[in-house]
Parts: structure tokens; C-alpha cells; sequence
């Protein structure tokens, strides 16, 4: 074969070899770029699954931080740096001026207030509330200690602000009303606590206790203004012959009685009358000298006789009565509030053993005389 011929054949294979190659690489590209996108999309598929998956737990995890942030007892309240409401809870919600109607998120906390000033809802700022306003902007996030602010729905509410390492603003609000509520509650308890135990459950006056007490206070004032104490001891005469005879629910409400006649016969400020024990009573009187005393006692022994009282098994009168001992004393060293007891205890036991229904009075103490108290005294 001519050699041309030869060459020209041997350019038709390499150009033929060249075109199958060239086909076979396409079709080699092709197929490359199907599987590329295939891989491409099965990956953006799985992106968007992964995607899915983490907007769904950060949706879950929002909705238990709402979720705890509602179950505060405290009202809280989220701002930017930039002072806009970024969200507040349940409890906040009640307050203003996160009461108002409307979409809050994104307004500024300046915008918020002053709507709140515009209705009156702060007394605290009735007035002034341009300068009030001002003040509360100057000290954003520096409450230390805690704001205290009356508002027109109940007692206040505490305020705390604290800022974020971003910049965030954290507020929270302490309605006040339930430890007020709860301190009311506590002090209304203490107050019926301390009167039932100064109180005799029984007759509804002083009891024992509370007798002892006024009595050291008033022994006390009576040494500082050298002032006389006078004290008068009652006793029911044949009390136990009136329980035999009408009963103890009787004899419950009699002495009753007794206690309202004889707290008629106390009439000055500082006067007090106490169940000392039993049918006893005590009488104490501030200020008051012996004669005055024994005044006191007449009038108790004529308003038993006016009361008209029955005491059918008394062997002394038909009526109830009474004895009474009188005593008084002006403090002095070598006494004490026991020796008025002492000596107006003596008196009654003499009126009793005298025949009751009458009064006795003790002989003052040499050293309880007035005229016989040092002069430095």
C-alpha cells in the first residue's frame, strides 16, 4: 500500500480511536456529574433533616424556659441592649405596664412607663412624673438595694435589675401583697396569742399573769414617783356552797357577774382588775392612798348588795357577797410588790374570819410611810 495511503488510513483510526475516547469520557463526565448531584442532594437532604431536628429541639427548649419562666412567683421581664421588651412571664403580666392591651414585644422600656405614667398607675410619680421618669431611666440596672414601688392594685412590688454579660436586662418584680397578707396574718396571731395567755379564758378579764406583770410595772413607776399602790383582794364569800347548790355552769356565770360589777367600781385610767385565782379577784390601783382604797371597796361591797345576786345556800346573806382586804403601800428599800400582796391577802383572811360581806384593811408597814423614806428618796 502507497505509503500515503497508509498515512492517510493511520489519521482516520487516530481520529477514530480520538472520537470514541472523547465519547467515552463524556459519557464518563456525565455519569460523574449524575452521581455528583445525586450525592449533593442526598446531602442537602440530610442537612435539612439535621436543620429540622435542631429547630424542633431549640422550639422545645424555648418552650420549657417559657414553661419555668411562668412558674416564677416573681414577675420577670427581658430587655436588649437596646432596652426593648424582648419577653416577660405569666406574673409579670398581671402588673402594669405589662397589663396593657396590645403588642409589648420590641416597645422600650421608656415607651412602656410612660404609658403607665399616662394612666396614673404609678402614685409615687402623680406630679412630677417627668422627673420621676427620668431618675428611674438614670438608675436602669443599678437597683441596689431593691426598688419599692406602691402601685394602684395593692400594697407595691419589690423591682431587682441586673444586666447580662450581652448586655441583657433582667428584671424582676416581687408583688408584695402575699408577705404583707402573711405578716398581717402572723401579727394577728401573735396579738390573739398574747391575749389569751394575759387573758383569763374563763371571765374574759385579766388573768394571773398579766396581773403580776402590771403589777411590777406599776411598782416600778410607783418607786420612781414615790407614789402610793393600793390594792384590794375579793373574794366570793361561800362560793363553793353556790356551785353545790345552783351548779358550776352557774357558778361559771356568776363570776362572771362578779367581774362586771366590780370592773364598774374601776373607773381611772391605770386601774386594772384581774382573776387572781379561783373566786378571788384583784383590784390594783396606782395613785391611790388608803382611804381612797377603802372608798373603792365600799362602793364594791354596795354594788354586790345592788346586783341582788341569790345565794340560797350562803349561811352569811340570801344574797351574794363578798369580802375585800385593802392595802396599800409606797415602795420603798426593804419592799417589794409581794409585800402588797402579802398584807392585802392579811386583810381579806381578817374580813372572812371578821364574819364576810365586809372589808378589812392591813396597817401600812412602818417602812412603807411616806414620812419615813430617806431623803434622798
Amino acid at each position: 500500500m502507497p505509503a500515503a495511503a497508509l498515512l492517510a488510513l493511520s489519521g482516520l483510526v487516530t481520529l477514530a480511536l480520538a472520537g470514541g475516547v472523547w465519547l467515552w469520557l463524556r459519557g464518563r463526565a456525565r455519569r460523574d456529574r449524575g452521581l455528583q448531584n445525586a450525592e449533593f442532594a442526598s446531602t442537602l437532604a440530610h442537612q435539612q433533616h439535621e436543620l429540622d431536628a435542631l429547630r424542633g429541639q431549640l422550639r422545645a427548649a424555648e418552650a420549657r424556659l417559657r414553661e419555668v419562666i411562668d412558674a416564677l412567683p416573681a414577675g420577670v421581664a427581658i430587655y436588649d441592649n437596646q432596652d426593648r421588651l424582648l419577653g416577660f412571664n405569666r406574673e409579670v403580666a398581671r402588673q402594669y405596664p405589662y397589663s396593657a392591651a396590645g403588642t409589648l414585644i420590641g416597645e422600650t422600656y421608656e415607651t412602656l412607663v410612660r404609658r403607665a405614667l399616662q394612666a396614673g398607675q404609678i402614685p409615687d410619680a402623680i406630679g412630677r412624673e417627668e422627673e420621676w421618669l427620668a431618675l428611674r431611666l438614670a438608675g436602669r440596672s443599678a437597683l441596689r438595694p431593691p426598688l419599692q414601688r406602691h402601685i394602684d392594685q395593692g400594697p407595691g412590688v419589690h423591682l431587682y435589675e441586673a444586666r447580662t454579660p450581652s448586655g441583657y436586662l433582667v428584671m424582676t418584680r416581687l408583688d408584695l401583697t402575699p408577705l404583707l397578707e402573711k405578716d398581717q396574718a402572723l401579727e394577728r396571731a401573735h396579738e390573739q396569742h398574747l391575749r389569751l395567755s394575759t387573758t383569763d379564758g374563763l371571765i374574759g378579764i385579766a388573768n394571773r399573769r398579766q396581773f403580776e406583770l402590771t403589777l411590777q410595772n406599776e411598782w416600778q413607776r410607783c418607786a420612781r414617783n414615790r407614789s402610793s399602790l393600793c390594792l384590794l383582794m375579793v373574794d366570793i364569800d361561800c362560793f363553793k356552797h353556790y356551785n353545790d347548790h345552783y351548779g358550776h355552769l352557774a357558778g361559771d356565770e356568776c363570776l362572771r357577774q362578779v367581774a362586771r360589777i366590780l370592773g364598774l367600781c374601776v373607773k381611772r385610767s391605770g386601774e386594772m382588775i384581774a382573776r387572781f385565782g379561783g373566786e378571788e379577784f384583784a383590784l390594783l390601783l396606782p395613785g391611790t392612798d388608803l382611804q381612797e382604797g377603802k372608798r373603792v371597796a365600799q362602793r364594791c361591797l354596795h354594788e354586790m348588795l345592788n346586783a341582788g345576786i341569790p345565794h340560797a345556800g350562803s349561811p352569811v346573806s340570801p344574797w351574794l357577797t363578798v369580802s375585800i382586804g385593802v392595802a396599800t403601800i409606797v415602795a420603798a428599800p426593804g419592799l417589794s410588790a409581794a409585800t402588797l400582796v402579802r398584807e392585802a391577802l392579811a386583810a381579806l383572811g381578817q374580813a372572812k374570819e371578821g364574819g364576810r360581806a365586809r372589808l378589812e384593811t392591813a396597817e401600812p408597814s412602818p417602812v412603807s410611810a411616806p414620812a419615813s423614806l430617806p431623803a434622798a428618796l
